[in-house]
């Protein structure tokens, strides 16, 4: 199998749209109190929501997504000679655990705008993920150990939407080569 930038790239993008869909869905189901993947990057480079989503969705879905994923899952199933449903399941699988137990409880230390502690808990499934300062600025609860802290069930959602992105990579990249 050869790498293909195209394909790698298209595979990013369209795994990145599926996941965020699948992401958007699960807390609109209250599924998971995770803030909007856009509003948390974009959130480390300004407090503004609207200018922190609007910087947010480019790195998220063009830089992060498409780009760094894309060519990282592509160059993967290059080395593994396959590109099957299988291992992009596999290879997502690993790059959710690691982003629940290396990077999200990191985030704090990095990010300007996000607390050292966990979200207070409120009632029921309303937990205050995200909050605004009286002068506006947007100020995001600490996820903790693999998402926990933004729900019980985020860790769960964290790893199936990782495996999802690396089954729709795979399936795209495939399709494309």
């Amino acid at each position: 199998m050869e790498f293909d930038l195209l394909a790698a790239l298209a595979a990013g993008l369209a795994a990145t749209v599926v996941m965020t869909a699948l992401m958007t869905m699960a807390a609109r189901a209250g599924m998971t109190d995770m803030p909007p993947m856009p509003l948390v990057t974009g959130a480390m480079m300004t407090g503004a929501r609207r200018q922190a989503m609007a910087f947010g969705a480019v790195v998220h879905y063009l830089v992060m997504g498409t780009a760094v994923f894309g060519l990282l899952y592509a160059a993967l199933f290059v080395a593994f000679g396959d590109a099957s449903w299988w291992i992009g399941a596999v290879v997502g699988v690993a790059h959710g655990l690691v982003v629940g137990a290396m990077f999200m409880p990191m985030m704090p230390t990095m990010h300007p705008r996000m607390s050292r502690s966990a979200a207070p808990a409120r009632t029921g499934l309303d937990r205050a993920t995200v909050t605004e300062q009286a002068d506006g600025e947007v100020r995001l609860a600490a996820p903790g150990f693999m998402g926990k802290d933004w729900g019980a069930m985020t860790p769960a959602g964290l790893v199936m939407g990782h495996a999802v992105y690396g089954v729709v990579a795979a399936l795209v990249y495939s399709w494309v080569v």
